[in-house]
């Protein structure tokens, strides 16, 4: 952590995971369970979680993919307090630093640099969310793919195809043409 927030010092590293929890998951394990009560909010030190609700008719619907190096957390419960929609689940093997969400915020009330990260935090959640609204509402599905692509790179090396086809509103099926079609443009740029 001291490397993705080199301004944090000693005393404050030490603070932070002294607060913190560390936990290793596996490949699909489940952080927070929809129906959950969960103050807890978390940083991604390596790896990769989605976010999900199940419709009406049980399918599941990417709302998040979170990359390592960002904090997240369910926010109906984490703000709200009222049982969660949502589910998270670890892509791959992740580490995670969790967090109750009250004592994030004293502590970010306490240490100007905790509130930092803190402030950081929401202020990457809130550029994702807009950013994910702005794309479903103007762009065409190879448009977002595009527009993900520049932005989250490491969604398509960390991330199965099937989980960002479902983020970006499409098929896997159309998500494999989109890739297939820019694999060809690529190449016939290349002769």
């Amino acid at each position: 952590m001291a490397n993705t927030f080199p301004f944090l010092t000693t005393p404050e590293l030490d603070q932070l995971w002294l607060l913190g929890e560390y936990r290793k998951c596996a490949n699909r394990e489940i952080i927070i369970n929809k129906g959950e009560r969960s103050n807890r909010t978390f940083f991604i030190l390596k790896g990769m979680v989605r976010g999900y609700i199940y419709t009406q008719k049980g399918e599941e619907k990417n709302l998040f993919l979170r990359p390592e190096h960002t904090l997240t957390g369910a926010p109906d419960t984490m703000f709200e307090g009222v049982a969660t929609k949502y589910t998270f689940e670890a892509i791959l093997e992740t580490h995670l630093l969790l967090f109750h969400f009250p004592q994030m915020e004293q502590l970010s009330s306490e240490m100007l640099n905790v509130a930092r990260i803190y402030i950081e935090g929401l202020k990457e959640n809130l550029q994702t969310l807009l950013f994910r609204v702005e794309s479903l509402v103007y762009m065409t599905p190879e448009e977002r793919y595009e527009a993900l692509l520049k932005r989250s790179p490491q969604f398509f090396q960390t991330a199965f195809n099937k989980h960002i086809a479902n983020y970006l509103g499409i098929t896997p099926v159309s998500l494999s043409r989109i890739i297939k079609r820019r694999q060809e443009s690529e190449k016939g740029l290349d002769n």
